[in-house]
């Protein structure tokens, strides 16, 4: 199976989990295909100054992969500098939140969030 570009859904969503301005959501697999063992494939890009807001995950986990950008990691009661190439992991039971603090840049990432 391809799955082409323009047959992947592509959501605009502002505020996101409370956070704040835009991000854009491209679902690069439909949830139906992903079997019950995962509900998110996706591209994400969060727009300057945005973010998506703190949020706890249970009954499963979530990865993001930074493709380009830079910002910041919150997890729990942490915050780490991330950029491209760093994978950030919440595992069940932890909140997190991801945020772009560039001014000019997009924050672009892979999630996958696999169900327990």
């Amino acid at each position: 199976m391809v799955i082409k570009p323009e047959e992947m859904k592509v959501d605009l969503i502002e505020n996101m989990r409370g956070g704040k301005g835009k991000v854009e959501i491209q679902h690069l697999v439909d949830k139906q295909l992903l079997e019950g063992k995962a509900r998110l494939f996706a591209k994400l890009t969060v727009k300057p100054n945005s973010s998506v807001g703190f949020h706890k995950h249970e009954n499963e986990f979530e990865i993001f992969y930074i493709l380009s950008g830079k910002g910041l990691f919150h997890e729990d009661d942490k915050t780490i500098p991330i950029q491209a190439g760093d994978v950030c992991l919440t595992q069940s039971g932890h909140s997190h939140s991801i945020e772009n603090t560039s001014e000019t840049e997009d924050l672009v990432f892979l999630a996958v969030i696999f169900l327990l």
